[in-house]
């Protein structure tokens, strides 16, 4: 008889309310992104592990380790043990067959591609102390008062109205949950469908679908006939998709591929490419380098000659491209620029912008008509230029957005009235759905007012979204959806695989 496989993680509250796992209960299975960290055996929860360790490539990171405490180099790669796999980082390099000490974590995917998939056999609540020095606003975990509790299912949101307060100096706060995992009591995972959608763009009445990471493109036409496109490149990449009125182009790490219905697909070039737009049947690519270049149809593409920099965001105003590029100094840290680019390959080079307004750590974005910058609450107007304008304040914090045909979309939580922001984007207190798991608000702004126009609950941070020509608008959120034309309501599925299926 074969032992039985488990597995002890801890789950932080963050990875819970930010939709990545969703709230362990006692029975369900889950299957979320793992990471293992090493520490010493006297902490909770550790324990001994034997995997092989496949370390990556990349260069170590000179890691600060808390305050008062020296700098290290870290190192990092993946761990594969019995049933499991997790991401791994360590101040000892390694490599190969290793024993380990430390503590698995339930933690967000956008780093790891490794995962725990398991039955829920037992959840404690994690319970901190934290303390604030009077003569301080931060918050210090005090050691020794760790303490757990057994409880039927996690939270899906824990409470940290009190770290908010400024009359306490101390509270135990509720951080995450402890699971053990049943990896053996667990139903076969179904098979993996014949597209799973990474990235969606439309142009006319053809909408098109590039696989997560196969090599597959769909087209899918007003007919509803979905035709599968086959590129010459290798399993196992991430790529984006830009459609024309004609065709499309496909572009990842393993270069850039024009497919037309009708004709196999081509690799046009090798470079890589994970930034462009579409200007009628002007396809404009951005790889990284001083080098870009303006594809239509059969002509030889036309090489465009850019400052060197790291592009940050790409719109259409008008009959020109507009490119945000992010420039690293040695001296000053990084500075923006924007460039001009006509479809016949032109160039404007804007002044630099040493900051853009906005949150620190937000990502800028072009957006809206007039063009502006958007960072997190801010949209500083583009000038003719490309220097930057007024600014004006949008109601609310949005994480990210983008363009798409007339309108300005950004992502948030949804509101419940309670923040500084109170219910925007939305008119007033709104009913919905709240038994599902955890969403986001998509939500469409006018492009030149900036005033909210619909919001929509997603299952996605950042998706990739589109318009066609009857102006329904999609995104790649939980597959590809469109939007609804009510407000809050649900967005609708395409289900790309059984369409793809049935040819």
């Amino acid at each position: 008889m074969t032992r039985q496989r488990t597995l002890v993680v801890q789950i932080d509250e963050i990875a819970i309310e930010d939709g990545q796992i969703e709230p362990p209960k006692l029975g369900a299975v889950i299957e979320f992104p793992l990471r293992f960290a090493e520490q010493p055996a006297v902490n909770a929860h550790t324990v001994t592990i034997r995997a092989v360790l496949e370390a990556n490539e990349r260069d170590p990171v000179f890691q600060y380790t808390g305050h008062g405490s020296p700098r290290k180099w870290e190192w990092n790669g993946i761990l594969r043990g019995d049933g499991w796999t997790a991401s791994w980082r360590g101040f000892t390099p390694r490599t190969g067959h290793v024993e380990l000490t430390g503590r698995f974590y339930g933690v967000m995917g956008y780093d790891t591609p490794t995962n725990a998939r398991g039955r829920v056999t037992r959840v404690q609540l994690v319970t901190e102390r934290y303390r604030r020095p009077p003569e301080n606003h931060g918050w210090h975990i005090v050691p020794g008062h760790r303490t757990f509790r057994d409880v039927e299912a996690a939270p899906r949101f824990f409470d940290n109205d009190m770290i908010m307060r400024d009359d306490l100096f101390e509270v135990d706060r509720e951080v995450g949950v402890v699971v053990d995992l049943d990896l053996d009591d667990v139903p076969p995972e179904p098979a993996r469908p014949s597209i799973v959608p990474g990235d969606v763009s439309a142009s006319g009445e053809a909408l098109w679908v590039v696989d997560m990471e196969l090599p597959i493109v769909v087209s899918i036409g007003s007919d509803h006939v979905a035709r599968e496109h086959v590129l010459p490149g290798p399993i196992g990449h991430s790529r984006h998709v830009w459609a024309t009125p004609t065709e499309c182009w496909v572009g990842g790490k393993d270069g850039l591929y024009r497919c037309v219905i009708g004709a196999a697909p081509r690799r046009v070039n090798l470079r890589s490419v994970h930034q462009g737009a579409v200007i009628g049947e002007h396809f404009l690519a951005c790889p990284s380098g001083t080098t870009w270049s303006l594809h239509t149809a059969d002509n030889e593409p036309v090489v465009v000659e850019v400052p060197d920099g790291y592009v940050r965001s790409i719109a259409v105003d008008g009959e020109f491209f507009v490119v945000l590029i992010e420039q690293l100094h040695a001296d000053i840290g990084s500075s923006s620029r924007l460039v001009r680019v006509t479809v016949t390959g032109e160039t404007t080079v804007g002044p630099e912008l040493a900051t853009i307004p906005g949150r620190r750590g937000a990502s800028p974005y072009l957006a809206g008509a007039p063009l502006r910058i958007f960072r997190s609450g801010t949209a500083s107007r583009v000038l003719p230029d490309l220097a930057l304008g007024a600014m004006e304040q949008l109601e609310g914090d949005p994480f990210h957005g983008g363009q798409v045909g007339n309108f300005v979309w950004i992502i948030g939580h949804p509101p419940d009235g309670t923040s500084r922001t109170g219910w925007w984007p939305l008119p007033g207190p709104v009913d919905y759905d709240r038994t599902r798991r955890q969403f986001w608000l998509f939500t469409l702004l006018d492009a030149g007012t900036l005033e909210p126009v619909k919001s929509t609950p997603i299952f996605a941070t950042n998706p990739a979204v589109t318009t066609d020509g009857k102006g329904t608008i999609w995104v790649r959120g939980a597959g590809v959806q469109s939007i609804p034309t009510e407000s809050m309501q649900w967005p609708d599925g395409l289900d790309v695989a059984a369409l793809l299926d049935e040819n």
